[in-house]
């Protein structure tokens, strides 16, 4: 990166005041994803809903799937997948898109971990406020239990602040990682329930919803958004113990050998 655009980041991006030092990133990193398309933010809109239509047109009309409403089922899961396998392709790389900051600016170690995850929350809170506002059209009302988006939101990011801190330092060390990422991305999508009914996933394969924290998390923010329904406490008693299990993983992980990745890039 040019030391001139090094310097004016220095001079913006303040050194001690952690919190305006994190939003600054994370609303920089949300305008750069968008604004250097051609749709600019109508993208971030139209991404989610272009693939519902297809997928909703695959699995209705040639897979038979029979769930009412089952358009909005389907956003409901891609809402939740689309932010995890963003967020964390982007927590993956971390150290090398924000390694002239690292080098350069007095900051937080987990700053740019927390600048890149708030940033896709952003997008995140914004697909849900596209399908809280178009949930009307499709006779879908609601009740005190949308408020249990937000822990559930809130288990989702430290989950993938977990995964991205342990990601960074294998990229680091693994250079095909990254690959290896996007192929365990892939068969998680397809056996997470996004397209498929709940009860399927539960008779098919019974302990998948406790021992997969994405599924269980998808199932109780549709639970939320969709039928103004409580979400499993079990299930997500679950998917927090894993978050935070992984959290403590990935901080002492990163913690150790955080000097020795940044060496390696």
């Amino acid at each position: 990166m040019p030391i001139s655009l090094t310097n004016l980041l220095s001079k913006y991006i303040p050194e001690n005041n952690q919190l305006e030092r994190i939003w600054i990133l994370a609303k920089t990193d949300f305008k750069l994803r968008y604004y250097e398309t051609t749709l600019g933010l109508i993208w971030a809109f139209l991404h989610p809903l272009i693939r519902m239509i297809i997928y909703w047109v695959i699995f209705s009309y040639i897979l038979n799937q029979n769930i009412p409403n089952y358009g909005m089922y389907i956003f409901s899961g891609l809402i939740v997948w689309m932010y995890f396998q963003e967020a964390t392709r982007k927590g993956l790389m971390i150290l090398r898109s924000k390694r002239y900051l690292y080098e350069n600016i007095k900051m937080n170690l987990y700053d740019g971990f927390t600048s890149s995850i708030l940033s896709t929350v952003i997008g995140l809170a914004f697909n849900i406020f596209v399908f809280i506002a178009i949930s009307p059209f499709f006779n879908i009302s609601y009740s005190f239990h949308i408020l249990w988006m937000f822990p559930l939101m809130l288990n989702l990011a430290v989950l993938v602040f977990a995964i991205s801190l342990i990601l960074v330092i294998l990229n680091s060390f693994l250079k095909d990682i990254s690959q290896v990422w996007d192929v365990f991305l892939l068969g998680m999508f397809w056996i997470n329930p996004i397209f498929y009914a709940k009860a399927l996933i539960f008779e098919t394969f019974p302990s998948l919803m406790y021992i997969n924290p994405i599924a269980g998390i998808i199932v109780n923010l549709r639970d939320a958004l969709m039928y103004a329904k409580a979400p499993d406490m079990t299930m997500m008693a679950f998917d927090w113990l894993y978050a935070l299990v992984l959290l403590v993983i990935g901080m002492l992980i990163f913690n150790r050998y955080f000097h020795k990745a940044m060496e390696k890039l």
